[in-house]
């Protein structure tokens, strides 16, 4: 069983995830991309870099007391980003870039998911309930921008 302190989470790990997306989505647009697909990279990029910085705003609003709860009995790490979601297919093909993006966004929501069936403190299940809500949300958005593109 794992253990995670929520201001980890909140100041490390997660906004490093979202970072790490943006970084594997700039190495893409550097190549050679369709311009529907650079589009939807640039749209990508931003939303993850302002998802790092909106939790790091977050953070500095937060009592501090909430941030210092213990979670444990966790079975599940953090999920990693992984590079090679996106591919050759996904520099050219808008429909692969979606579904490395929702590939980015799923585990990240079942990680909030796994941690409010482990909180204790219902303020700190608030704010699990609260990411894991925006990353929904952020999937929603992300997917009708995508359908917005595609018919251009």
């Amino acid at each position: 069983m794992r253990f995670e302190q929520t201001l980890t989470i909140l100041r490390k790990l997660t906004p490093d995830y979202h970072r790490a997306v943006s970084r594997f989505y700039q190495l893409r647009a550097e190549g050679e991309v369709s311009p529907r697909v650079r589009l939807m990279l640039d749209y990508l990029i931003d939303h993850e870099l302002n998802r790092a910085l909106a939790l790091k705003e977050f953070c500095e609003e937060t009592p501090p007391h909430t941030l210092d709860q213990w979670i444990k009995g966790l079975e599940m790490r953090f999920p990693e980003a992984r590079a090679d979601l996106l591919s050759a297919e996904t520099d050219q093909n808008l429909d692969h870039l979606i579904c490395a993006a929702i590939g980015y966004k799923t585990p990240l929501i079942h990680y909030f998911e796994h941690l409010l069936d482990h909180c204790t403190e219902k303020k700190t299940a608030n704010i699990f309930l609260t990411l894991k809500n925006q990353e929904e949300k952020a999937m929603k958005r992300m997917v009708r921008h995508a359908q917005g593109l595609a018919d251009l």
